[in-house]
Order: structure tokens, then sequence, then C-alpha cells
């Protein structure tokens, strides 16, 4: 991904039991969040090896633990997760206890000013592998229940963190069906080796950033988002492996992008379908009105598959072109970039 996200153990908590007043809670996390802008460290808070402060986007990194509840939402990016918690507390159903963790994040006063929220897979924390009891970790029903509490809710990502392409691990439990009762939602951030429910039927009015990373989904999110409607998209970014296209004509995928009419940076990853590159260069320029694309982790896509662009009538109009990991020779690279866009390899 484009975004640096990096994620490190969660720091350890005192044996106070007991929640503080909001107000001192409040009062803590706002002296961290001014040390931070000061350029300190302050004592406790989450670093990386370098010693620098973890974010997410613009925001503070913040594991969420329901002793504590949240402080600052408008400020600190919250992670449900497990990672850094010692496994007693979770018995013998990981799942039930992140769950658990979810539905007190929901619940909390503070919820409502929730303006980034990270939901990571716990199944590597499992106790079979393989034989994962997905309906006790399902976030959908309660994100159905409490999603007006989450009105101004604006980014959320939901499964392997930190992210990793290819995506060979892990799961992503969706939330589509749920995602129409947020209506402040801007970026949507979905990863793992396989998922469901990943968007919603109708689309959304006001999200402008969508990442899915999913290797191999249990239905077909290609089709969902050939027939959802996303009128402020800007940014998509899509891991578009055979297992992901299945039989999707790539006719229809591309009408499904060129019916996005914010769309200025597009990214296809694993990419192996020939014709669907051919069809998206065969596109006139008021179809597609990219500034950005990406095509990377695509081996198969050589000189004869990328040639295709040449002749593509919004070439001029990009400023950025990233063939990362496919087979693109010095030659073809430079005669793409003559016409116009930073190619980058």
């Amino acid at each position: 991904m484009m975004d640096r996200i990096r994620l490190v153990r969660t720091r350890e908590r005192g044996a106070w039991r007991g929640r503080a007043p909001a107000r001192l809670l409040a009062r803590r996390a706002a002296g961290r969040v001014a040390a931070v802008a000061r350029g300190e460290v302050p004592s406790g808070m989450s670093t990386a090896a370098s010693g620098e402060v973890i974010r997410y986007l613009d925001q503070i990194l913040e594991f969420y633990d329901p002793t504590f509840g949240l402080a600052l939402p408008e400020q600190l990016a919250y992670v449900v997760s497990l990672a850094g918690t010692a496994s007693d507390a979770w018995d013998d159903a990981p799942e039930a206890a992140w769950a658990a963790r979810l539905g007190a994040l929901l619940r909390d006063p503070l919820a409502p000013r929730l303006r980034t929220l990270i939901l990571q897979d716990c199944s590597e924390h499992t106790i079979d592998g393989l034989d994962i009891p997905f309906d006790l970790s399902d976030p959908l029903p309660l994100l159905r229940r409490h999603a007006g509490r989450l009105a101004r809710l604006e980014r959320l990502y939901i499964g392997v963190f930190p992210p990793a392409l290819p995506p060979t691990r892990g799961f992503c439990q969706g939330v589509g069906p749920a995602l129409a009762r947020l209506p402040g939602l801007e970026r949507l951030d979905m990863l793992g080796e396989r998922g469901w429910e990943l968007l919603p039927k109708a689309g959304h009015p006001r999200l402008r950033a969508l990442t899915m990373h999913v290797a191999e989904p249990d239905d077909d999110p290609v089709l969902a988002l050939e027939k959802a409607v996303f009128p402020a998209l800007a940014r998509l970014d899509l891991w578009l492996g055979d297992a992901v296209l299945q039989d999707a004509e790539p006719a229809a995928v591309v009408d499904a992008l060129a019916r996005m009419p914010a769309l200025r940076e597009l990214a296809l990853r694993g990419l192996e379908s020939t014709a669907l590159l051919a069809e998206l260069a065969a596109r006139d320029g008021e179809a597609l009105r990219l500034t950005s694309l990406a095509l990377t982790h695509a081996p198969a896509l050589d000189d004869d598959a990328l040639g295709e662009l040449l002749a593509a009538p919004w070439l001029s109009r990009l400023a950025r072109l990233d063939l990362c990991g496919t087979a693109v020779s010095d030659g073809l690279a430079a005669e793409l970039a003559a016409r116009g866009p930073a190619v980058v390899r």
C-alpha cells in the first residue's frame, strides 16, 4: 500500500482495574498528542524500534482497552486487536474475546466521536487453525446494531494489519451490509487472503478511497462493484488475481470504472488478465479521467500486454504509472515515460 502503516506490540498496562474518569483520560491523551506535536515521545506511547511514534495516516495509533476506554477518539486511530494481550485473558475462545472488545468500544460513551477504526484479523490467535468459529468474531451484527453511534466515522480498516502484498494470509470479515448506515465514511480498507461481505450492494455516497486486497473472496466483489454506485470515489486499489475476477467480463469491469466520475487514482494489483488491460487501454480519455495508474505484483504482464498502454488516449494525462513487479522492459518503460507519466519500476 502507498500509505505508511506500521504495527508494534501494545504497551504494558498497569494492574489498576478501575476506569479513570473521562476527563482524566482525555487530559492524559491530550498530553500525549501535544507531546508528539512538539516532537517528543511520551512515556508509554507505542513506538517503533527507532522510537518513532506509530501513526495511521495522520493519527496516532492506539490499541483499545476496555479497562481504559476511549480518549480523544477524534484524534487517535483505535485498533481492536488481541495483539499484545496475555493469552490467559482469552480463555479458550479468542474470537469471542475479540468480539467482546469490539462490543465494548461500540458501547463506549465517546464512540460517537470516533473518526478511525481498525478491526484487526484475530484468526492468528485461534485455538484450531483448521476450524475457526468465524461466527464468534463476526463484526457485522455488532456494526449493524451500533452503526448509529458511528455517524462521524471516516475511516474503517478490516483484516490483516499491517497490510502486506500479495495477500497470502488471514481473513477479512467484511461488514458491507452495514456500511450504508455509516454516512460519514470516506475511506475503507479490506485486506486478507480470504474475505466475504466486502461491499455494500448499493455503493456509498461519500466513500472517497477504497482498498480491497482479498485474494480469494467467498462472494463476488467484482460483480458487486459493477452494480454499486460510488459517486465520490477518487481512489480505488484492488487485488485482481484470477480468483477475484472469476468470470467477470473485462468490458463490464471497465464500464464500472468509467461510471465513477471522481475516480483519479487506480491500482490493479496481481492482474493476470491481459484482456482487462487491453479493454482499459482502449477507453477514451473522457470515459477514464485517471491521473495515476498502478499495475503491480503482476509478472504475467510483459511488453506484449503493457504495450497496449501506448495507444491509450488517457496515457498523457497520467502523472504516475507504477509498473513494479511486472515484466516491463527498459525500452518500453522509456517509451511510456516519453508519453508523459513518471514511470515507476
